[in-house]
């Protein structure tokens, strides 16, 4: 039997509210609009929109419309839904999280930049403001191949806290860390090579290899010490590993510190064994003591090593501001920077340049980094006060990212669905392996401001996992 056309309206926009055309929380086209485009009644569309409200698609407002609900109703299980999730490939498990938590109604500890609570944002829109006033034309014109002179030499002269010096010529400006990451795989690797990896590592790692045709190895990394580097040495025993991607400080997603042990056979075994080194830095300013830890590229100046890091974690994420240093293949880097963005944007630039220059950045970590080493601990004290006695946490010494190993029996990616019908976004230890080795783990991010909300949801996390484990 054929379906009534109202439902066949409804069907239809549904699909593509699924399909991410209409994000949640957006508007959709007004029942007038609707009626036209479609060449229908009025009093069809309204059938088919009251439809959808029923399916929890959309929701009206009062005087202002029909909006997508910020969080989809599903059919079948929690269970059922992440069964489903388990094949997907990493990069549309994450696209599909990254809907789902879209919504302004979402507690979003799924995600790895602060709130923007703890963002410079008053200081920045200054100095935007005054920039476009006094030198328009500087900021609507090209930088350098390199980038900003003047954001270099400020970087230089932080690059002296983590014990390197570097001449600001030396310096390349990208399009944030993932894009520094990406130019460095490409000047050090082709397609078919081998590239060691954390275990787990940022998802986002994981996609660039793919998007290179590149082979990962996963190397175990505990928050304790970091990355394993006699499962590293047994590896390249076995393959040729052409580089090694590795985040000595405060790792995403254990928020681990690389030994001091580690770090010293990392080196050795890079020199020994002629293994490139990238080192994803990005989260090394944010430490909790008076002294961030070195950079590897300072522990040893003849090692063959790449550092990549940005200033998406601490200042702007949005203004997708990063850096390489690459004293052995930097004219490489700069070639593939240049022909894929030419250059990287000036106002932006020139805003943090200012703001490093005038001390205001120091003032800045300091106060955020005390508050997300308080969060932490008020983190830690709630979920050993609401989840299950065997659930472990990591103890990150710096960063905003808690690592959470779960009993087994709870599965993250039916926690993550269950969360996510209760307005929380987490991320499951999924996405975080190719071999999807951490079923039972998930990530938060504690950058966010505290409240008795932000401890409502963590108690209700805690009662999902007891729930689940029930049955």
């Amino acid at each position: 039997m054929d379906l009534p056309l109202y439902e066949k309206i409804a069907d239809q926009i549904e699909l593509q509210v699924r399909d991410g055309i209409f994000a949640p929380g957006t508007k959709i086209p007004s029942v007038r609009k609707s009626s036209k485009q479609l060449h229908v009644s009025v009093a069809t569309i309204l059938q088919a929109y009251s439809l959808l409200e029923d399916r929890g698609i959309i929701k009206a407002r009062p005087q202002k419309g029909y909006f997508v609900q910020e969080t989809l109703l599903e059919s079948g299980t929690s269970n059922e839904k992440a069964l489903a999730q388990t094949d997907k490939p990493i990069a549309q498990l994450i696209e599909t999280f990254l809907q789902q938590h879209a919504g302004e109604d979402i507690t979003r500890f799924s995600s790895s930049v602060p709130s923007t609570q703890f963002l410079p944002v008053r200081q920045l829109q200054r100095s935007v403001g005054r920039l476009m006033r006094l030198e328009p034309e500087v900021c609507v014109d090209y930088s350098e191949a390199q980038g900003s002179e003047h954001l270099r030499r400020q970087i230089a002269i932080r690059m002296l806290d983590a014990g390197y010096k570097v001449q600001p010529d030396d310096i390349l400006i990208t399009l944030g860390c993932q894009n520094a990451i990406i130019h460095s795989l490409q000047a050090l690797t082709k397609p078919g090579d081998f590239v060691a990896v954390e275990s787990p590592t940022y998802h986002g790692i994981l996609q660039a290899l793919e998007l290179l045709e590149l082979k990962a190895i996963e190397i175990p990394c505990t928050h304790n010490e970091g990355m394993d580097v006699k499962a590293l040495k047994a590896a390249a025993e076995s393959h040729t590993i052409k580089t090694i991607i590795v985040t000595p400080n405060y790792q995403n997603p254990t928020g681990a510190t690389l030994s001091t042990e580690n770090r010293q056979q990392l080196l050795k075994l890079s020199t020994e064994k002629s293994i490139s080194i990238i080192e994803d830095d990005v989260y090394g300013e944010l430490c909790y003591s008076d002294h961030r830890p070195k950079a590897l590229l300072a522990e040893n100046t003849n090692a063959d090593i790449t550092y990549c890091c940005s200033f998406s974690k601490s200042i702007a994420p949005g203004f997708r501001v990063g850096w390489i240093i690459s004293p052995l293949h930097q004219s490489k880097i700069e070639h593939f920077s240049y022909v894929s963005s030419i250059a990287t944007p000036t106002l932006t630039q020139t805003a943090i340049a200012n703001f490093l220059e005038n001390g205001a950045y120091d003032r800045h970590l300091r106060k955020t980094t005390s508050v997300y080493e308080d969060n932490l601990g008020k983190c830690i004290k709630a979920i050993k006060q609401y989840f299950p006695e065997q659930t472990e946490v990591s103890s990150p010494l710096g960063g905003f990212l808690l690592w959470i190993t779960l009993p087994n029996s709870i599965n993250a990616l039916a926690l993550h669905e269950d969360a996510i019908q209760s307005g929380i976004g987490i991320l499951p230890g999924d996405v975080f392996s190719l071999g999807r080795q951490f079923s039972h783990h998930i990530r938060i991010n504690y950058a966010l401001p505290w409240s008795n909300k932000i401890e409502a949801c963590l108690k209700e996390l805690g009662e999902l996992c007891v729930k689940q484990q029930k049955g």
